[in-house]
């Protein structure tokens, strides 16, 4: 079935669920009242003409604040209580902290403020960049490698939203400059790339994300930092090139954010010399830059911050109070952390006590700065509501925002031999080798954690190397990769402003030169900077660029390498002499994926509730525990365990528990294999079964065929009793072949396990194997399903979960039907034993059209075939093997599952469904034989189950626009301007970010 692209429901799923736009300490829920132009205007003009020029000056700086937690004796703290009580600043720019006490101290600060304080943040790559548990999207460049705006419009919502949460206003970014030099050392990967339409497309929509989010949004850094190989951190960059060359590559992404109609433009601490004749001279400091060429030339009416003046790039050549005189001369609203804002507060004084500078320039920037507080509710409201925080910072939504984006980053730029992707059947030995800058020996513990989570590949080996490292620990490293079959080195290779360097460390240069010739072949994964490979003399055999360093950018390059994710990533950049802007190896997702419901189009929260009938079968003791997945196409949206392996609680279930399938095996295992001999031409559905197996002739048997064993129609009795078994296999075999049958085949149907034991006598004849040999060669080890198989009977294992046998003895590893058991655990009716994760993986290839990890497992059309309810048998729900759907009456598939499914359920509480239409699956296992055998009503449970499961589907949103893709950017509530939340709501669905702009 063909469903809606991802990114469909991902968009809905971060607008509708990110909450409003927080206003207020009241309720977040709270819209904020209406304001006229008049009335901000009003207030603006009020708060003024009350100021004393002193009170004015003030208002133009904004300090540094840690957002770290800060005792009020600290000195620190009362530093800052002095700059916002004596001083009277405008505003506080927030550097690293934490969520909490970064909001605690918002609101001290704000409680202490004469006038609101307009807060600040770089969240350039989200919240997370400065609050390690706020969203934390990658960086620019990753969104550039995706080629989808709607990516940087999003992450630009998001940020909005979790920054007003935390009583940040204003934030810096998007970062407008375009990165065409290799060796910039402080823009890279903060660049959506080098192309100026790609970079302004990226920018502008950011910039509308931001702005519709709520939050003020700021260009940076104006004119252009992207061509310089100096960081205005430590020096001041001299950008030398032509004004025409400006216009037609540096200057093309301002242009688009201010045609999208950015508030905030930052100005960066470069000189040009086209520009501006005195190279002494920032453009920060530039009339000719910031009111000559932004304002009067581009047309920028809005509000200009400084970058940081305590850079080196501007206290290079002036002292804290030229700064900022020479700053408000150019044009600029706002002073950013001025070395000594008292001194530069005296200073500007006496520029206008001089002449140099009139009050009326002050009173323009002032009112600029007053007006974005109004246009912010803050003269109504500055607080920060705790409640909020912990509600909409940090969401799911936003956590599925920044994990699609990642994967749609991941930049694949050589993969010789098609060594990627690593996938099962393999069992490749692989060595991962994270190769990081810093002194912090656990970097890459998320890309480590995720490739042993993921599809298994036979192993996985970790050696890391770190600034502590010597040559003996990379010459020991050289020695041990030679054992492995594949070596994957990771690369954290980041950029930090004030290191002044920009490539490998030496030593580190040399290991990937060394590595790179060993026998095994290897994977440079780059977390960073993806111009690690351009200094290196030999390639390794594949390279793949992950531009973040992050959580995501981890994880999605994890399951690039072992398929479970594609590569559609696109180079943003050039690397001189290795790749091309546009470069990537486009290889698409082969195994299956745990991913967050809504990235399916499923509704996480609905799914929270088979945990709640989890726990309500176990009060009942229906079953203590029980092992969930549910899934869509190649994703696996639910995978957990609930509850324990007994009533006693000792030990809980996971996904990786192990269950006896019971009857599941009749399709996991005996179908299958009819389906993999179907497939092969050995098996004909409808040959008689005499001509595989002639002693089946016996007692009127000779016209059954295979068709009817499979849709248990073939008239056999239902079960074997006691007195039917012998003391064998062979004897029980011998058994089924002189029954009698009770009906005429094909007339009707009736349930019975004599018909899959039949045809796992068949399997075995035709491909010269024992069945669970048959079994593990050509349908587990292929899936990947490491974990499933039969077993003898009587061998114990407390790794699978108990059952009790008909005897009422406790079983654990012995499977419970009767018969499997005198088949010593290997039957075609029963005795398979697997978990809910390797059930997945099955399912996930059969909705699939029978692929997985790239290669065809079985063909559709069979698949078709053996799930479609056999015709011309009356009453009959069966297909071959499975069973269907009841047309009505009970079902184990619930209400809701379509017409089209099919599944099967397990005598041991066992139960598994496919609807085909929706390409979803439902698995449930659970131990309702333990501890005896008795009806545990877990039939009551299993419709239940997959009725949740199907009512998490969220339907297909509804174009917004006549000929807009569907769920096109339904774009929030700009609330803080709406005094209809509704209207403005339906007003703001009205049209794409291309077309939203402004607040």
């Amino acid at each position: 079935m063909q469903r809606l692209p991802a990114l469909c429901y991902l968009i809905a799923f971060v607008f509708l669920w990110s909450g409003p736009t927080p206003v207020a300490a009241q309720s977040p829920d709270a819209a904020p009242p209406a304001a006229s132009q008049a009335d901000t205007d009003r207030w603006a003009e009020q708060q003024l003409a009350a100021m004393t020029l002193e009170e004015k000056v003030s208002q133009m700086f904004s300090v540094w604040a840690s957002g770290y937690f800060q005792n009020v004796d600290e000195k620190s703290y009362w530093q800052l209580v002095d700059f916002v009580e004596e001083f009277q600043v405008g505003g506080v720019i927030f550097g690293p902290g934490d969520l909490m006490a970064q909001a605690t101290l918002t609101n001290d600060l704000q409680q202490r403020a004469a006038r609101p304080l307009l807060v600040a943040q770089d969240m350039e790559w989200g919240p997370g960049m400065r609050l390690d548990e706020a969203a934390t999207f990658p960086p620019a460049m990753a969104i550039g490698a995706t080629r989808t705006p709607e990516y940087a419009y999003l992450a630009g919502y998001a940020t909005a939203r979790e920054a007003r949460t935390l009583g940040t206003h204003q934030v810096y970014a998007p970062v407008a400059d375009i990165n065409n030099n290799p060796e910039n050392p402080v823009i890279n990967i903060r660049s959506y790339g080098e192309h100026p339409e790609l970079v302004a497309q990226m920018t502008s929509d950011a910039v509308r994300g931001l702005q519709v989010g709520g939050a003020i949004a700021t260009a940076k850094h104006f004119p252009g930092h992207g061509d310089t190989g100096t960081d205005s951190h430590l020096d001041l960059p001299v950008i030398p090139f032509s004004r025409a060359r400006l216009d037609t590559l540096e200057l093309v992404p301002f242009r688009s954010a201010i045609q999208a109609g950015v508030e905030s433009v930052m100005t960066g601490h470069l000189s040009f010399p086209a520009l501006e004749p005195d190279s002494t001279v920032p453009a920060t400091l530039s009339p000719v830059i910031t009111e000559g060429l932004l304002r009067d030339e581009l047309g920028f009416e809005g509000f200009v911050v400084t970058d940081a003046l305590d850079m080196q790039g501007v206290t290079k050549n002036f002292g804290a109070g030229e700064t900022a005189v020479r700053a408000i001369e150019a044009g600029v609203d706002m002073l950013l952390m001025s070395e000594d804002p008292y001194v530069a507060r005296k200073a500007i004084l006496d520029a206008i006590a001089s002449g140099r500078l009139s009050e009326a320039r002050i009173d323009r920037s002032v009112r600029r700065i007053l007006q974005e507080k109004e246009q912010m509710h803050l003269h109504r409201h500055r607080l920060v509501s705790m409640e909020a925080v912990q509600t909409y910072v940090s969401q799911r939504s936003h956590k599925v925002l920044e994990d699609e984006i990642a994967r749609a980053s991941m930049t694949l730029l050589r993969n010789e031999e098609d060594l990627l992707p690593l996938t099962p059947p393999d069992g490749r030995r692989v060595l991962v080798v994270t190769l990081n800058d810093s002194e912090n020996p656990y970097v890459g513990n998320t890309f480590i954690r995720e490739l042993r989570d993921g599809p298994s590949i036979g192993g996985v080996a970790v050696r890391r190397l770190h600034a502590n490292s010597d040559a003996e620990d990379y010459d020991e490293v050289i020695a041990d990769a030679t054992r492995f079959d594949v070596v994957v080195v990771a690369s954290f290779l980041r950029v930090r402003s004030w290191s002044g360097r920009i490539g490998l460390p030496e030593e580190q240069a040399g290991f990937l030169n060394e590595i790179t010739q060993i026998e095994s072949p290897v994977v440079l994964t780059a977390f960073g900077n993806p111009y690690a490979v351009m200094s290196m003399d030999h390639l390794p055999t594949a390279y793949l660029a992950a531009y973040g360093t992050r959580r995501a950018s981890q994880q999605a390059a994890a399951q690039a390498l072992t398929g479970q994710s594609g590569t559609p990533g696109k180079l943003p950049v050039t690397i001189p002499n290795r790749y091309g802007y546009g470069s990537g190896i486009h290889l698409e997702q082969v195994s299956p994926r745990v991913d967050a419901p809504e990235a399916i189009g499923m509704d996480g929260r609905q799914l929270y509730r088979i945990d709640s009938l989890m726990h309500d079968g176990m009060l009942n003791k229906a079953f203590p525990g029980a092992a969930v997945a549910v899934g869509r196409g190649q994703t696996i949206a639910m995978l957990d365990g609930i509850g324990y392996y007994t009533y006693e609680a000792k030990k809980e279930v996971t996904p990786h528990a192990r269950y006896d399938l019971a009857s599941l095996t009749k399709v996991v295992a005996t179908t299958t294999a009819a389906m993999k001999l179907y497939e092969a031409g050995a098996l004909d559905l409808d040959a008689r079964v005499v001509e595989y197996l002639p002693a089946f002739g016996q007692n009127g048997k000779e016209t059954v065929t295979v068709r009817q064993l499979l849709s248990h129609s073939a008239g056999f009795q239902p079960y074997l009793g006691p007195d039917e078994r012998g003391p064998s296999p062979q004897a029980i075999v011998d058994t089924i072949m002189a029954k009698s049958l009770q009906y005429e085949p094909g007339t009707e149907s009736r349930y019975s396990g004599l018909g899959m034991i039949t045809l796992m006598q068949i399997i075995e004849t035709l491909s010269g194997q024992d069945f669970a040999t048959f079994c593990e060669e050509e349908i587990f080890q292929p899936l990947g399903m490491y974990s499933t198989g039969f077993r003898p009977v009587g061998a114990v294992d407390e790794s699978i979960v108990p059952a009790t046998d008909t005897t009422g003895t406790i079983i654990q590893g012995t499977v419970h039907d009767p018969v499997a058991q005198h088949m010593r655990g290997t039957s075609g009716n029963a005795g398979l034993f697997s978990t809910a994760e390797d059930l997945a993986r099955f399912a996930s290839m059969m909705v699939n059209d029978g692929r997985i990890y790239g290669r065809p497992f079985l063909q559709k059309a069979t698949i078709d075939l053996f799930t479609r309810r056999v015709d011309g048998v009356p009453g009959s729900t069966r297909a071959l093997g499975w069973d269907t759907k009841s047309d009505e009456g009970y079902s184990s598939a619930g209400e809701r599952f379509g017409d089209q499914s099919f599944g099967h359920t397990g005598y041991t509480g066992t139960s598994f469904w496919i609807d085909p239409e929706q390409d979803l699956y439902a698995i449930l296992l659970t131990n309702r034989v333990y501890p005896d055998d008795t009806d545990r009503q877990v039939s009551q449970y299993r419709p239940q189950f997959a009725d949740i499961v199907y009512q998490a589907l969220i339907a297909p949103p509804a174009p917004i626009l006549p000929d807009a893709p569907p769920c096109y950017h339904s774009a929030p509530v700009a609330a803080r301007e709406a005094a209809d939340c509704e209207a403005a709501s339906n007003a703001a669905l009205s049209a794409p970010p291309s077309q939203v702009g402004g607040r």
